[in-house]
């Protein structure tokens, strides 16, 4: 293996140092009348829905692919289950604090 060092790039696509080929960043616009991503999601919503619900109840459909389908309309119907976490920071003695993190499950929150 040589010990040159490598020679740095030059040609049509090569930009000054400092300075970006794409200084605005990529466009968040997507759609045919500037549109983002989740404003299309959004105006096909009754679509998705409705094709997600055909994938989980066709007998034909792979179970790991009806589960996926089931899950996503419960998550979006009813959100993610919360998870609780309690948090007890003392200080003690030698000024290092101590930290007690509990899980607390759905069951035991809703008690």
């Amino acid at each position: 293996m040589t010990d040159e060092k490598k020679k740095p790039r030059t040609g049509p696509r090569t930009w000054a140092k400092g300075k970006s080929g794409n200084p605005g960043g990529r466009s968040p616009r997507v759609g045919p009348n500037g549109e983002s991503i989740a404003e299309l999601c959004r105006g096909m919503t009754l679509e998705l829905v409705n094709r997600a619900r055909d994938i989980a109840l066709s007998p034909a459909t792979e179970p790991k692919d009806a589960l996926t389908a089931i899950f996503g309309l419960c998550d979006r119907g009813w959100g993610k289950p919360k998870e609780s976490v309690d948090i007890d920071a003392n200080v003690k003695g030698s000024g290092v604090p101590v930290i007690k993190i509990v899980r607390v499950s759905a069951d035991d929150a809703a008690d």
